[in-house]
């Protein structure tokens, strides 16, 4: 049944954005993310990437599967905020490690958690079409991240969020 689940589960772009996908820079034990961990059979496998040369904005792309489905044709509203968290959670590492001064291929990348997710739902979110999320990183101060969200659908913008993102604390670490 695991497996059956995994094969069936939706599919995380690979194409999108300049350079290569944060979640490629977590360590392997820390790689277990129900969104974006490359070890989780289950889960989103979710690839976060800057969008262009500026290094403010974002993108993710992910196409759901048929076992996220709220109603036929249509997206659950849960699946649509954790790519949102995820996504934002992603481009707070991007950022974070950016604003560190290291360079992702060589030094890897900072892990960042949640600490605040707000969804803005803005129409039903239609399954069958790539979701593309892109993120603005706002602000970045300390060990704080805040990133603004936007989903869209094909060319309609179904959702929008914010996500406030926290350097994972040192006890949290792997070794």
């Amino acid at each position: 049944m695991g497996t059956r689940r995994a094969e069936a589960a939706g599919t995380a772009g690979t194409t999108a954005g300049e350079g290569p996908a944060v979640q490629d820079h977590y360590p392997a034990d820390a790689a277990h993310c129900y969104g974006c961990g490359a070890r989780n059979p289950f889960g989103h496998h979710l690839k976060t990437r800057w969008a262009d040369g500026s290094r403010t904005e974002t993108i993710t792309r992910f196409t759901p599967g048929p076992e996220q489905t709220a109603m036929p044709g249509y997206v659950y509203g849960g699946l649509v905020a954790s790519v949102l968290d995820c996504s934002g959670t992603g481009s707070a590492a991007l950022a974070g490690t950016h604003a560190a001064g290291l360079d992702l291929e060589g030094d890897g990348s900072l892990r960042y958690v949640t600490g605040t997710l707000e969804v803005r739902y803005q129409r039903p979110t239609p399954m069958g079409v790539e979701l593309v999320v892109r993120g603005r990183v706002e602000e970045v101060k300390g060990r704080k991240v805040t990133v603004a969200l936007t989903m869209t659908a094909g060319e309609d913008e179904v959702a929008s969020g914010r996500v406030v993102a926290l350097q994972l604390p040192d006890e949290m670490r792997s070794s």
